[in-house]
């Protein structure tokens, strides 16, 4: 082992694409936050076979647990209010009763307010503040050691989601997805965004939902500005998946496995795993870090 090198965080893997991998339908544009409700000893044995395989961190399903998608999928907006709280509010109760273990970390995830992969959609910063300050508050009344702010394509919901957030009191994570190695999903220089995050003293800027090769190809880049931890937890798939998170081509374990070993080296906190990956990745990731 290398002494030298200070083991990082593991993250958990995708639950989307696990959930539809175990034969659950995920309709869009629902997703996976019904599955909450209707699957949750699913959504929590997913959780726990994270933990088993070697995570140290827990994602919670709270990716598309909003009002405003379920007004997309025909609820009224006193509907959308009353079963996005309970969604909301069961999936982060279905990584409570996973975790076993005193140092297992929750992270409260919140996701774009639009699909993550059509960043301008944006609805615009003053529905995004008052949204996005909606969801959090939510997060943090059921309790969660992390607030993690994933998948963030678009400059300006970056800025409303760091803004309304600045009271905080727990660490707030931010995870962008790459266009290519220069930008995120709008187009904006990554040299910009992570220097925002330095501004607003995010606790870990984290780079996911993005094929391993571009975020090598990125980290001269984001290397070179970001002040404080790092991480990555890229997607399984060797170009950016469908809408529902399938892949045309997927990477094997082996070969993630490397790609996650190279961050390591570079000094990435934190690493995982995103869309199309499974509870083997994580055991693979935990196995190959056992050994370094």
């Amino acid at each position: 082992m290398n002494k030298d090198l200070k083991k990082p965080l593991i993250m958990d893997g995708a639950m989307g694409t696990e959930l539809m991998r175990r034969g659950i339908e995920l309709p869009l544009p629902l997703w996976s936050s019904m599955s909450n409700i209707d699957q949750f000893d699913q959504v929590m044995n997913i959780h726990k076979d994270y933990i088993e395989a070697g995570s140290d961190i827990l994602t919670t399903n709270t990716f598309r647990t909003t009002p405003r998608t379920f007004i997309k999928a025909g609820y009224s907006q006193n509907e959308s209010e009353i079963i996005s709280e309970q969604c909301c509010n069961m999936a982060i109760e279905a990584a409570k009763h996973a975790v076993k273990k005193e140092n297992t970390l929750i992270a409260g995830s919140v996701a774009p307010l639009e699909d993550c992969y059509e960043p301008l959609h944006f609805p615009g910063k003053e529905i995004a503040k008052k949204e996005f300050q909606l969801i959090i508050d939510r997060i943090i009344r059921k309790g969660v050691d992390i607030l993690l702010f994933e998948t963030m394509g678009n400059y300006e919901e970056i800025e409303s989601v760091l803004q309304v957030s600045n009271h905080v009191d727990i660490q707030r994570w931010l995870s962008i997805v790459l266009k290519n190695k220069n930008s995120i999903l709008d187009g904006t220089e990554l040299q910009k965004v992570v220097e925002l995050a330095n501004k607003n003293k995010i606790d870990m800027v984290l780079i996911n939902c993005t094929p391993v090769n571009i975020i090598l190809e990125a980290l001269d880049i984001f290397l070179g500005y970001r002040k404080g931890k790092w991480g990555v937890y890229p997607n399984a798939g060797e170009n950016m998946p469908t809408k529902d998170g399938e892949f045309v081509s997927k990477l094997d374990d082996e070969s993630f496995c490397k790609a996650i070993q190279g961050y390591i080296t570079l000094g990435a906190s934190v690493v995982g795993s995103c869309c199309g990956s499974t509870p083997n990745t994580v055991r693979k990731i935990s196995n190959m870090i056992k050994k370094l």
